[in-house]
Protein backbone atom coordinates (compact mmCIF):
# COMPACT_ATOMS: atom_id res chain seq x y z
CA UNK A 1 0.00 0.00 0.00
CA UNK A 2 0.56 3.50 -0.09
CA UNK A 3 2.59 5.85 2.45
CA UNK A 4 1.87 9.48 1.83
CA UNK A 5 4.59 11.11 4.11
CA UNK A 6 3.82 15.24 5.44
CA UNK A 7 6.76 16.84 6.73
CA UNK A 8 5.79 20.41 8.64
CA UNK A 9 3.24 21.40 6.43
CA UNK A 10 1.35 24.57 7.25
CA UNK A 11 -1.47 26.96 5.84
CA UNK A 12 -2.19 30.08 6.60
CA UNK A 13 -5.36 31.96 5.43
CA UNK A 14 -5.29 35.76 6.14
CA UNK A 15 -3.67 36.17 9.83
CA UNK A 16 -4.71 33.30 10.69
CA UNK A 17 -2.75 29.88 10.83
CA UNK A 18 -5.16 26.86 9.92
CA UNK A 19 -2.57 24.20 9.87
CA UNK A 20 0.44 24.23 11.96
CA UNK A 21 3.81 22.21 10.82
CA UNK A 22 1.96 19.13 10.47
CA UNK A 23 4.25 15.84 10.19
CA UNK A 24 2.89 12.51 9.99
CA UNK A 25 2.27 9.10 7.96
CA UNK A 26 -1.08 8.33 6.63
CA UNK A 27 -0.99 4.57 5.58
CA UNK A 28 -3.84 1.80 5.24
CA UNK A 29 -7.48 2.99 6.27
CA UNK A 30 -6.93 6.42 7.76
CA UNK A 31 -9.22 8.59 9.67
CA UNK A 32 -8.66 12.32 10.47
CA UNK A 33 -11.03 13.14 13.53
CA UNK A 34 -11.31 17.12 14.54
CA UNK A 35 -14.20 19.14 15.91
CA UNK A 36 -15.27 22.00 13.14
CA UNK A 37 -12.38 24.54 12.70
CA UNK A 38 -10.18 22.24 13.25
CA UNK A 39 -8.32 22.13 9.85
CA UNK A 40 -9.54 18.66 8.27
CA UNK A 41 -11.11 20.46 5.36
CA UNK A 42 -8.14 22.58 4.41
CA UNK A 43 -6.06 19.11 4.98
CA UNK A 44 -8.34 17.72 2.41
CA UNK A 45 -8.12 20.24 -0.44
CA UNK A 46 -3.91 20.15 0.26
CA UNK A 47 -3.86 16.44 -0.28
CA UNK A 48 -6.16 16.80 -2.96
CA UNK A 49 -4.07 18.84 -4.84
CA UNK A 50 -7.20 21.76 -5.08
CA UNK A 51 -4.88 24.13 -2.75
CA UNK A 52 -1.12 24.60 -2.24
CA UNK A 53 0.25 24.23 1.52
CA UNK A 54 2.22 27.32 2.47
CA UNK A 55 5.50 25.83 3.67
CA UNK A 56 6.20 21.97 4.19
CA UNK A 57 6.22 19.07 2.05
CA UNK A 58 4.41 16.07 0.93
CA UNK A 59 5.39 13.05 -0.44
CA UNK A 60 4.24 9.49 -1.45
CA UNK A 61 6.36 6.06 -1.01
CA UNK A 62 9.49 9.06 -0.73
CA UNK A 63 9.45 9.31 -4.44
CA UNK A 64 6.09 11.35 -5.74
CA UNK A 65 5.81 14.60 -4.87
CA UNK A 66 2.98 17.15 -4.32
CA UNK A 67 4.82 19.72 -6.12
CA UNK A 68 3.61 17.06 -9.05
CA UNK A 69 0.08 17.94 -9.10
CA UNK A 70 -0.67 16.04 -12.73
CA UNK A 71 1.10 13.24 -11.42
CA UNK A 72 -0.61 13.03 -8.10
CA UNK A 73 -3.89 13.70 -9.46
CA UNK A 74 -3.98 10.47 -11.13
CA UNK A 75 -2.85 8.66 -7.99
CA UNK A 76 -5.84 10.14 -6.26
CA UNK A 77 -9.47 9.32 -6.15
CA UNK A 78 -11.99 11.72 -4.24
CA UNK A 79 -15.39 11.55 -2.74
CA UNK A 80 -16.11 15.29 -1.48
CA UNK A 81 -18.39 16.03 1.08
CA UNK A 82 -20.74 18.45 -1.31
CA UNK A 83 -21.00 15.30 -4.08
CA UNK A 84 -23.35 16.47 -6.74
CA UNK A 85 -23.98 15.33 -10.70
CA UNK A 86 -25.71 15.68 -13.82
CA UNK A 87 -29.33 14.82 -12.82
CA UNK A 88 -31.24 13.47 -15.48
CA UNK A 89 -27.94 11.09 -16.48
CA UNK A 90 -28.24 7.85 -15.89
CA UNK A 91 -26.01 5.84 -13.49
CA UNK A 92 -24.35 4.40 -16.11
CA UNK A 93 -23.58 7.38 -18.65
CA UNK A 94 -22.73 9.38 -15.55
CA UNK A 95 -19.58 6.99 -14.91
CA UNK A 96 -18.64 6.76 -18.46
CA UNK A 97 -18.55 10.12 -18.73
CA UNK A 98 -16.24 11.04 -15.92
CA UNK A 99 -14.28 8.12 -16.80
CA UNK A 100 -13.40 9.96 -20.40
CA UNK A 101 -13.20 13.28 -18.19
CA UNK A 102 -10.50 11.24 -16.25
CA UNK A 103 -8.82 10.52 -19.36
CA UNK A 104 -9.87 6.82 -19.43
CA UNK A 105 -10.61 5.22 -22.88
CA UNK A 106 -14.68 4.85 -23.14
CA UNK A 107 -13.63 1.23 -24.59
CA UNK A 108 -11.62 0.62 -20.75
CA UNK A 109 -14.28 2.73 -18.79
CA UNK A 110 -17.43 0.72 -20.12
CA UNK A 111 -15.27 -2.87 -19.03
CA UNK A 112 -14.56 -1.16 -15.75
CA UNK A 113 -18.01 0.12 -14.68
CA UNK A 114 -19.65 -3.49 -14.48
CA UNK A 115 -17.40 -3.82 -11.67
CA UNK A 116 -17.78 -1.05 -9.95
CA UNK A 117 -20.80 -1.06 -9.88
CA UNK A 118 -21.39 -4.87 -8.66
CA UNK A 119 -18.33 -3.27 -5.89
CA UNK A 120 -21.15 -0.88 -4.66
CA UNK A 121 -23.90 -2.33 -4.75
CA UNK A 122 -25.44 -0.45 -7.85
CA UNK A 123 -25.85 -3.14 -10.52
CA UNK A 124 -29.48 -3.45 -10.19
CA UNK A 125 -29.58 0.57 -10.73
CA UNK A 126 -27.55 1.58 -13.68
CA UNK A 127 -30.03 2.56 -15.93
CA UNK A 128 -31.70 5.04 -12.70
CA UNK A 129 -31.41 8.89 -13.16
CA UNK A 130 -29.11 10.35 -10.69
CA UNK A 131 -32.33 12.13 -9.80
CA UNK A 132 -34.01 8.83 -8.63
CA UNK A 133 -31.22 7.79 -6.45
CA UNK A 134 -31.25 7.71 -2.37
CA UNK A 135 -28.39 9.70 -0.67
CA UNK A 136 -27.26 6.30 0.39
CA UNK A 137 -26.85 5.23 -3.43
CA UNK A 138 -25.68 8.31 -4.74
CA UNK A 139 -22.66 8.47 -2.04
CA UNK A 140 -22.39 5.09 -3.22
CA UNK A 141 -22.26 6.21 -6.54
CA UNK A 142 -19.65 9.11 -5.60
CA UNK A 143 -17.18 6.22 -4.37
CA UNK A 144 -18.01 4.43 -7.61
CA UNK A 145 -16.43 7.39 -9.54
CA UNK A 146 -13.46 7.58 -7.21
CA UNK A 147 -12.28 4.43 -7.85
CA UNK A 148 -12.31 4.89 -11.83
CA UNK A 149 -9.22 3.91 -12.93
CA UNK A 150 -8.40 2.22 -9.67
CA UNK A 151 -6.40 4.67 -7.92
CA UNK A 152 -3.73 3.35 -4.94
CA UNK A 153 -4.93 6.36 -2.82
CA UNK A 154 -9.01 7.00 -1.83
CA UNK A 155 -9.69 10.16 0.14
CA UNK A 156 -13.28 10.88 1.28
CA UNK A 157 -14.61 14.12 3.28
CA UNK A 158 -17.10 13.72 5.52
CA UNK A 159 -18.64 9.86 4.06
CA UNK A 160 -21.95 9.21 6.18
CA UNK A 161 -23.34 12.78 6.78
CA UNK A 162 -26.92 13.02 5.47
CA UNK A 163 -27.44 9.15 5.61
CA UNK A 164 -29.76 7.49 7.79
CA UNK A 165 -28.51 4.51 10.07
CA UNK A 166 -29.19 1.78 7.78
CA UNK A 167 -27.28 3.38 4.81
CA UNK A 168 -24.25 4.79 7.17
CA UNK A 169 -24.15 1.20 8.36
CA UNK A 170 -23.80 0.02 4.49
CA UNK A 171 -21.28 2.84 3.98
CA UNK A 172 -18.74 2.22 6.31
CA UNK A 173 -19.11 -1.62 5.51
CA UNK A 174 -18.38 -0.35 1.77
CA UNK A 175 -15.49 1.71 3.08
CA UNK A 176 -13.74 -1.39 5.16
CA UNK A 177 -13.87 -3.34 2.24
CA UNK A 178 -12.73 -1.28 -0.39
CA UNK A 179 -10.04 -0.61 1.99
CA UNK A 180 -8.61 -3.92 1.94
CA UNK A 181 -5.84 -3.48 -0.71
CA UNK A 182 -5.87 0.69 -1.23
CA UNK A 183 -4.64 3.35 1.26
CA UNK A 184 -7.94 5.42 1.97
CA UNK A 185 -7.99 8.17 4.36
CA UNK A 186 -11.55 9.71 5.58
CA UNK A 187 -11.82 12.92 7.07
CA UNK A 188 -15.37 12.93 9.92
CA UNK A 189 -16.19 14.89 12.94
CA UNK A 190 -18.41 11.46 13.29
CA UNK A 191 -15.92 9.72 15.54
CA UNK A 192 -18.11 6.04 14.94
CA UNK A 193 -17.17 6.55 11.32
CA UNK A 194 -13.33 5.96 11.84
CA UNK A 195 -14.00 3.44 14.58
CA UNK A 196 -15.96 1.41 12.62
CA UNK A 197 -13.42 1.91 9.17
CA UNK A 198 -10.27 2.56 9.94
CA UNK A 199 -7.04 0.96 12.03
CA UNK A 200 -5.03 4.18 12.31
CA UNK A 201 -5.86 7.98 13.68
CA UNK A 202 -5.03 11.04 13.14
CA UNK A 203 -6.70 14.32 16.07
CA UNK A 204 -6.46 17.68 14.83
CA UNK A 205 -7.31 20.27 16.96
CA UNK A 206 -7.03 23.93 16.19
CA UNK A 207 -4.77 23.25 13.35
CA UNK A 208 -2.11 21.22 15.15
CA UNK A 209 -1.94 17.03 15.09
CA UNK A 210 -2.42 16.05 19.21
CA UNK A 211 -2.24 12.41 18.12
CA UNK A 212 -1.42 9.56 15.23
CA UNK A 213 -1.26 5.61 15.90
CA UNK A 214 -3.23 2.63 15.63
CA UNK A 215 -6.52 2.93 17.61
CA UNK A 216 -5.60 0.05 20.19
CA UNK A 217 -2.92 3.14 21.14
CA UNK A 218 -5.34 5.75 21.03
CA UNK A 219 -7.85 3.74 23.90
CA UNK A 220 -4.61 2.87 25.63
CA UNK A 221 -4.67 6.76 26.72
CA UNK A 222 -7.80 6.70 29.17
CA UNK A 223 -7.64 3.08 30.38
CA UNK A 224 -8.11 3.15 34.26
CA UNK A 225 -9.74 6.52 33.83
CA UNK A 226 -13.43 6.26 32.94
CA UNK A 227 -16.04 5.50 35.04
CA UNK A 228 -19.83 4.38 34.99
CA UNK A 229 -22.50 4.68 38.10
CA UNK A 230 -25.75 5.48 38.57
CA UNK A 231 -26.23 9.28 39.34
CA UNK A 232 -28.42 11.95 39.88
CA UNK A 233 -28.93 14.84 37.63
CA UNK A 234 -27.73 17.24 40.22
CA UNK A 235 -24.40 14.73 41.05
CA UNK A 236 -24.35 14.47 36.93
CA UNK A 237 -23.71 18.19 36.49
CA UNK A 238 -21.53 18.24 39.29
CA UNK A 239 -19.10 16.71 36.98
CA UNK A 240 -18.68 19.26 34.83
CA UNK A 241 -17.10 18.66 31.85
CA UNK A 242 -16.26 14.89 32.90
CA UNK A 243 -19.04 13.68 31.59
CA UNK A 244 -19.28 11.32 28.75
CA UNK A 245 -22.52 10.71 28.03
CA UNK A 246 -25.83 9.80 30.23
CA UNK A 247 -28.71 7.46 29.68
CA UNK A 248 -32.00 8.19 31.56
CA UNK A 249 -32.73 5.32 33.53
CA UNK A 250 -36.06 5.63 35.50
CA UNK A 251 -35.16 8.60 38.23
CA UNK A 252 -31.12 8.23 38.08
CA UNK A 253 -28.32 8.58 35.09
CA UNK A 254 -26.08 5.74 34.16
CA UNK A 255 -22.82 8.39 33.55
CA UNK A 256 -19.78 7.75 31.95
CA UNK A 257 -17.58 10.11 32.68
CA UNK A 258 -13.54 10.73 33.60
CA UNK A 259 -11.98 10.29 36.36
CA UNK A 260 -10.44 13.29 38.84
CA UNK A 261 -7.07 13.97 37.24
CA UNK A 262 -5.85 14.32 40.64
CA UNK A 263 -7.75 10.93 41.71
CA UNK A 264 -5.62 7.72 42.10
CA UNK A 265 -8.33 5.59 41.45
CA UNK A 266 -7.92 2.81 38.85
CA UNK A 267 -11.10 2.12 36.87
CA UNK A 268 -11.80 -1.11 34.83
CA UNK A 269 -14.27 -0.01 32.67
CA UNK A 270 -13.53 -0.53 28.26
CA UNK A 271 -12.16 2.27 26.92
CA UNK A 272 -13.82 3.32 23.39
CA UNK A 273 -12.15 5.69 20.51
CA UNK A 274 -14.47 8.42 21.48
CA UNK A 275 -13.84 8.39 24.66
CA UNK A 276 -10.05 9.00 23.81
CA UNK A 277 -10.97 11.77 21.48
CA UNK A 278 -13.04 13.72 23.84
CA UNK A 279 -10.55 13.32 26.17
CA UNK A 280 -7.45 14.75 23.66
CA UNK A 281 -9.69 17.35 22.35
CA UNK A 282 -10.80 18.61 26.04
CA UNK A 283 -7.46 18.55 27.45
CA UNK A 284 -6.69 21.94 28.26
CA UNK A 285 -9.63 23.44 28.70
Amino acid sequence: MERIHLKEVSKTYKDKQVLKKLTFDIQGSFGLLGPNGAGKTTLMRILTTLIPADTGEITMNDQVSWDDQNTVRSYIGYLPQHFSLYKNMTVNECLVHLAILKGIKKPEAEREIPFLLQEVNLQDHKKKKIKQLSGGMLRRLGIAQALLGNPPLLIVDEPTVGLDIEERVRFRNLLRKIGRNRTILISTHIVEDVEMTCDYIGILKQGELIFTGRKEELKALVTGKIKEEYLTLDESDALHNRVISLKQENDKCLVRYFVDKQSKEQTDVSPTIEDAYLFLIREGE
